[in-house]
């Protein structure tokens, strides 16, 4: 039996050779060598490469290559009924993610892009910024990334707040939980960070009415999905006066057109969706370890509900 490797955007070569260095006897396949359909027993994907699974008769497992499972659920009609679906909690991606937010957090707070400007007029002056107990972060989400980003930040002093679906405890971090805390979980934030997953509920999150619950001068960070923003309300939103301003790892479109005004508006720095990379290396031995557990009939970790959609 085997697993197949059906992801195009994937060095289907390298995720092989450490697939055997885990699991020796492996027989490792990469799409569109996938040799007799009934020999596939789990498959590793990414971006919307869902169509030949109907065709594996004796498909146990999926594996998304990424922490997010909104490209798959885009097309959750293509998953086997009772196949699971798994995604990617690994430490280097929380790690990755955690630097990103902290980095686009400081950059504001301690104004880089207003010393950039002075350091280009050779200006030799101070301007004044926020210590960190004075300072109130929001994160929105409180799973493995913004666990992980909250506490960082709390460490670091700030007043850190944080808001999910369902209900969370942290004895370092005030939590709110629930559509209807929403306005009261933004209103005071300098800096609101989001590492939601994309749902239904939180597409078009960040829109004119959310970010006019926002305090006035407060920055935007979005390392999530560019769906949760609806673009023109933030660069209103920024216009007026309300945001100072967005740091967006993700956008609706990506890469973004060449016309698109995030690219030419001076208090909107975009990314090329690089905040938390997949690691081979350090995420196929949790894949492997799934794949020992499915050959011995035991549960899978880290499985998505495909209701929640995460």
């Amino acid at each position: 039996m085997a697993l197949l490797c059906i992801s195009p955007q994937t060095n289907g070569e390298e995720w092989r050779d450490l697939f055997c260095a885990e699991i020796p006897d492996l027989d490792f396949r990469i799409a569109p060598e996938i040799g007799n359909p009934e020999d596939i027993e789990a498959a590793l994907v990414w971006g919307r490469s869902l169509d030949s699974l109907k065709d594996f008769p004796n498909l146990k497992m999926i594996a998304s290559l990424g922490a997010g499972v909104d490209h798959v659920m885009a097309e959750r009609h293509l998953i086997p009924k009772g196949v699971p679906l798994t995604r990617l909690i690994d430490p280097a991606m929380t790690a990755q993610m955690t630097e990103w937010c902290v980095m686009a957090t400081l950059n504001h707070l301690r104004r880089w892009d207003d010393y950039r400007a002075l350091h280009r007029q050779r200006r030799w002056d101070e301007l004044a910024v926020p210590i960190p107990w004075d300072t109130t972060i929001g994160v929105l989400g409180m799973g493995e990334l913004g666990g992980d980003a909250s506490r960082v930040l709390a460490a670091m002093g700030y007043q850190v707040r944080g808001w999910s679906r369902s209900p969370r405890e942290r004895d370092d971090i005030t939590c709110f939980h629930g559509h209807e805390t929403l306005q009261e979980f933004l209103a005071p934030c300098d800096v609101v960070i989001c590492l939601l997953p994309l749902t239904p509920e939180t597409e078009d999150l960040l829109n004119a009415e959310t970010f006019g619950w926002m305090k006035r001068g407060a920055h935007v960070v979005n390392a999530a999905r560019g769906r949760q923003i609806v673009d023109a309300d933030l660069i209103a939103a920024i216009d007026s006066g309300h945001l100072s301003g967005a740091t967006l790892d993700v956008q609706r479109a990506e890469p973004m057109p060449d016309d698109h005004p995030f690219w030419y508006h001076p208090r909107i720095m975009t990314f090329a969706h690089v905040a938390a990379l997949t690691v081979p290396r350090t995420c196929v031995p949790q894949i492997a370890a799934n794949y020992r557990r499915m050959k011995a009939g035991q549960p899978l970790e880290n499985v998505v509900d495909l209701d929640r959609g995460y």
